[in-house]
């Protein structure tokens, strides 16, 4: 008979429970750490470039270009940013006068050609080269009861029969500028490259502005 303070043996079924319970835990545990194993390893594919297609391009990252390192614009330009408009149709021009008569420029402002005379070129500015010139002075009244604009006034001159366009030489030429009032004139003064054998068919214009016919004046130097 045994005594009261005697454990009892451990029979052989509760052994085996113990046994199974912790087999089970064991399973369970290697089962969970395999399925975060996959888990793990099935994010990094995912993010891989070479698994499962491209990955998705930043926010910051430009779509469009695929040749160069820079950033492609968002819409395409109509053309470069320094592009001009297309020129308009050039400025009508008023019948030719000679040189002894005073157009009419606009209402109440008349053009004269107070003279135009050979001289000698002197070239002072790089690209200008001495030589045979005409010098022709211009005068503009403005009787038109207020104050005109020079400032757009253009003076040129062509000469020969196939009206090649001449230089201005800078000495000697004074444009006209600012304004005229009503009541008063002004003159200009302009040296124009010449051959001396081309100085007897001169053509002579006054452009006042891009919606006032020019003025053209023909005749020989004197």
């Amino acid at each position: 008979m045994s005594s009261p303070d005697e454990t009892p043996p451990t029979s052989t079924a509760d052994t085996s429970r113990r046994r199974g319970r912790i087999i089970a835990v064991a399973v369970g545990l290697v089962a969970v750490a395999a399925v975060v194993l996959a888990l793990v390893l099935t994010g990094r594919g995912d993010d891989s470039p070479g698994a499962g297609g491209s990955p998705e391009p930043s926010a910051g990252s430009s779509s469009a270009s695929s040749t160069g390192g820079g950033t492609a614009s968002a819409e395409p330009t109509d053309g470069p940013a320094d592009e001009l408009p297309a020129a308009g149709p050039d400025t009508p021009e008023a019948p030719p006068v000679a040189f002894d008569e005073s157009p009419t420029v606009l209402t109440g402002v008349t053009a004269r050609v107070k003279s135009v005379t050979a001289v000698d070129g002197d070239a002072t500015l790089p690209g200008e080269v001495a030589g045979p010139a005409v010098l022709a002075e211009l005068e503009l009244t403005n009787d038109s009861g207020t104050a005109i604009d020079l400032s757009t006034t253009v003076v040129n001159l062509a000469y020969g029969a196939d009206r090649i366009p001449a230089n201005t030489f800078s000495t000697g030429t004074s444009s006209f500028v600012g304004s005229l009032d009503t009541g008063s004139s002004a003159t200009a003064s302009y040296v124009f490259a010449v051959p001396t054998d081309e100085q007897d068919v001169l053509r002579l214009t006054l452009d006042y502005a891009v919606d006032v016919p020019v003025v053209v004046f023909e005749g020989a130097a004197s």
